[in-house]
């Protein structure tokens, strides 16, 4: 393949294929074991590829290499990982997996991991993208992907539809996702009468898990002897999927509905702020990647969305997250499509996990943003979680040569309210007179207007 080729960080696990990246060029290498499973199931490969649920995949010979077999796919434009996903993108994922590894079984395929890792979204669509999950599968073989399915699909999901817990920081915390014993302390007995699939899949499995670590004997040679059918794994498959399927986020609809947040603007400014993000993003030339950060509804990622390839609609808020991208998912135009929402805290967002910090990347390593919109976001950064303006005004000209930000003065009624409990005088620098000299000495402003109202102004900038 030529020396100017890198091995994928996130594909090492896997002792049968691995990913390399040669320029633009994404290829899946197997060893002899891992060809002989990519052959035998091959033809559900490329069927399950027409139907759009695993990325497209193409031989390739003749390329010098020592690998038994190679298939080039496709390179995606942006990598996510279930940390930033909301509720229903999870849940959305799992289905998928749970599709593949039942229609796989009908076509004599196994599945040998399952891992929301293997997923990715293009806009609001998952797509399957790891084809050396599938192997040959005889008749007696259990479904192996099943604990790594509960502890990163399953227990998540759970505890946040039974607990109302979000998942997404313990799973940025734990790559593995969460054990059974850890589902078991936090899925408790107290609300066990309403949480389905805790006793199988929580209370028992945590009770096989202790048993079967002592035991002596292989889980597949066990199960062989006992007697297990594809028949039977296949029903257990398809009661995980209606427990997925009924798995809720459990936010009332009609709050769920109306939730966004557009109080501080009357329509005049809210329709300044929307013409003068066009504008700006017009003159911005071609873009790649756009960050949209705190997108809120979404109103302004798809203005953004007719400029640019890509747009990253970030929130740190999962629930207008989880709405936006059920929006987006009934919505067959091309600006959906180039829409990926994303629970995005960019007060602790990053950095990478996994092996050495790397095999994971973080966001910054993932996308870089030919633009930035960054509406009504620096107060909450700079008031609340104490990231100073200046901190922040080096983030974003380390990420993007075009910046649309807006700035509430110390004199917005929301500023006012942020620091109503702050102690007086730490945050005297909030003002609008620095703001515009900081930001003078990191980005050449290019148009600036202040939006009715009178305490808000919103700019465009381009880094010097």
């Amino acid at each position: 393949m030529g020396d100017n080729y890198r091995n994928d960080p996130g594909s090492f696990r896997d002792p049968l294929s691995h990913v390399v990246i040669q320029d633009d060029r994404v290829f899946r290498l197997f060893n002899a074991t891992g060809e002989d499973d990519r052959a035998f199931a091959w033809p559900f490969i490329t069927a399950q590829s027409a139907r759009g649920r695993v990325v497209e995949s193409e031989l390739v010979e003749g390329i010098h290499t020592d690998a038994a077999g190679m298939v080039e796919h496709p390179r995606l434009d942006l990598i996510t990982y279930a940390f930033e996903w909301s509720f229903s993108m999870l849940k959305d994922a799992a289905l998928l997996q749970l599709q593949l590894i039942r229609d796989a079984a009908h076509a004599g395929v196994g599945v040998k991991d399952a891992t929301p890792y293997n997923v990715q979204f293009q806009g609001s669509r998952p797509l399957f993208i790891d084809i050396g999950s599938f192997q040959k599968r005889s008749e007696t073989d259990p479904w192996f992907g099943y604990q790594q399915f509960c502890e990163l699909f399953l227990y998540p999901l759970m505890l946040r539809a039974y607990a109302e817990v979000p998942f997404q920081s313990i799973l940025r915390g734990s790559i593995n996702g969460i054990s059974v014993e850890d589902a078991r302390g936090l899925l408790g007995p107290a609300r066990a009468k309403r949480q389905k699939g805790r006793l199988t899949h929580v209370v028992l499995h945590a009770l096989a898990q202790r048993k079967l670590s002592d035991a002596d004997s292989g889980v597949a040679d066990d199960v062989a002897e006992s007697g297990m059918s594809t028949e039977l794994m296949l029903a257990t498959v398809e009661k995980m999927i209606k427990l997925v399927e009924g798995l809720d986020i459990g936010v009332d609809t009609s709050l769920w509905s109306d939730y966004s947040d557009r109080s501080h603007y009357d329509d005049e400014g809210l329709r300044e702020k929307a013409d003068f993000v066009d504008a700006a993003l017009a003159a911005s030339g071609s873009i790649g990647h756009c960050w949209d950060v705190g997108c809120n509804d979404g109103m302004f990622s798809r203005i953004a969305a007719k400029h640019a390839d890509r747009v990253l609609a970030m929130d740190a808020d999962e629930l207008v997250v989880d709405r936006l991208y059920h929006e987006l998912r009934s919505d067959p135009s091309q600006i959906a499509e180039r829409i990926t929402p994303l629970v995005v805290d960019l007060s602790t967002a990053g950095g990478g996990i996994g092996w050495r910090g790397r095999e994971r990347p973080g966001l910054f390593d993932r996308s870089s943003p030919d633009a930035v919109i960054y509406l009504a976001v620096i107060h909450h950064l700079a008031l609340t979680f104490n990231i100073p303006v200046t901190q922040q005004l080096d983030l974003l000209a380390d990420l993007t040569s075009n910046l649309v930000i807006e700035f509430p003065s110390e004199n917005d009624p929301m500023v006012k309210k942020l620091l109503r409990n702050k102690r007086a005088g730490i945050h005297d620098d909030y003002t609008l007179d620095n703001f515009e000299r900081w930001l003078g000495e990191r980005f050449d402003v290019t148009d600036r207007r202040v939006l009715a109202g009178g305490t808000r102004t919103i700019y465009h900038a381009t880094r010097r």
